[in-house]
């Protein structure tokens, strides 16, 4: 009860941190017109893609994408960690006139772009979908860069030298001028082997999958 008073009480000084009066700069209004858009390689679709190419556009405009990148990632990681933060985002109790004003003390140390951006989510009752435009800016920025993810699924994780020779090794599905991103899961439900994940393209070398092929075999009639 007592850590459940705490997170109560830092809710709702989450919602006293500036009068309900203050207002914010609308950075990101419709008045744009599509064609002054900066877009990029990826087309993002949804709620959470139309902000993300919003936020993607201004920053590319003010040449700051990897600044609010940065920006991003620390308001996710605050959200997954600070329970509090997360639910005042998650809050659908609170006005918009509430949200907006705490973010932009909370942001007053953020550029005035993301500043302004999550003003922006506060007054369209989008602060729930932090996590979700997040992971769309993200995208986004990965496609700027020309990455190429690479998902690798084992059984058990993968020493330095074995991931290098893998990360070697499937150097050949990048094509030139892309960057390949390796992320490495552990998964016991496949067994032992690999199951790789490359843009695209999925390819399962795992002894679950070829444990289940034999035994469909097996299961055929002579």
């Amino acid at each position: 009860h007592n850590s459940r008073n705490l997170c109560t009480q830092r809710v709702k000084m989450f919602h006293r941190v500036l009068p309900a009066t203050a207002t914010l700069a609308r950075a990101f209004s419709t008045s744009v017109p599509a064609s002054a858009l900066t877009k990029p390689q990826l087309q993002l679709f949804g709620i959470e893609g139309r902000y993300a190419h919003a936020l993607y556009s201004a920053a590319s405009k003010q040449g700051s994408l990897e600044a609010v990148e940065k920006e991003l990632k620390q308001v996710r990681d605050r959200a997954k960690t600070d329970a509090a933060f997360s639910a005042f985002l998650e809050n659908p109790i609170s006005s918009r006139k509430e949200k907006a004003a705490a973010v932009r003390k909370l942001m007053s140390k953020a550029s005035p772009l993301t500043s302004n951006f999550f003003g922006v989510l506060a007054e369209n009752n989008r602060l729930d979908m932090t996590q979700e435009i997040v992971g769309a800016f993200e995208q986004l920025m990965s496609s700027h860069r020309h990455e190429v993810m690479c998902q690798v699924t084992s059984a058990e994780p993968l020493d330095a030298k074995a991931l290098k020779s893998l990360t070697d090794a499937l150097q050949g599905f990048a094509k030139q001028g892309e960057v390949l991103k390796i992320k490495s899961v552990v998964d016991p439900r496949i067994r032992g082997g690999l199951v790789l994940d490359i843009g695209d393209r999925h390819v399962d070398m795992s002894i679950a999958t070829r444990v289940k092929k034999i035994a469909q075999l097996l299961r055929q009639p002579l």
